[in-house]
């Protein structure tokens, strides 16, 4: 995956500003789902298990209850994947996104994710490049 195309500081910020998004505390189902929608927004079509691995890792998104970081394993990632309605799995471990209304739990829709960057750079959390 491209890396670059995301923009880091609007990913850190909606990744690790519990006051605003509480992306942290979502249940990692909801937070793949999240994730599709951000990959989405930035133009990112393909993805492998892999690549949420490296995500996870990057991030260093804290468990809920416990110490440590999530370290999704790669059956996990799949599974979610799987029932995902606005992703395709292409082979194995590549998934890609597709037009769909809704992911699992969300719409699919990346003027969610929008919403809260715009609200970032309002607040100064987000600082322009």
């Amino acid at each position: 995956m491209d890396w670059q195309k995301l923009n880091m500081d609007e990913v850190i910020y909606y990744c690790k500003s519990f006051d605003d998004v509480g992306f942290d505390c979502s249940p990692f189902s909801l937070q793949m789902e999240e994730i599709v929608i951000m990959f989405s927004y930035y133009g990112i079509e393909r993805f492998t298990v892999d690549d949420i691995k490296e995500f996870y890792k990057i991030m260093q998104i804290p468990k809920m209850k416990s110490e440590g970081i999530i370290k999704p394993a790669p059956g996990k990632i799949q599974k979610v994947a799987e029932r995902m309605k606005n992703i395709r799995c292409t082979g194995d471990g590549v998934f890609e996104i597709i037009p769909a209304d809704r992911g699992l739990y969300l719409p699919f829709d990346t003027g969610i994710y929008l919403d809260y960057i715009e609200e970032g750079y309002k607040k100064g959390r987000i600082l322009s490049n």
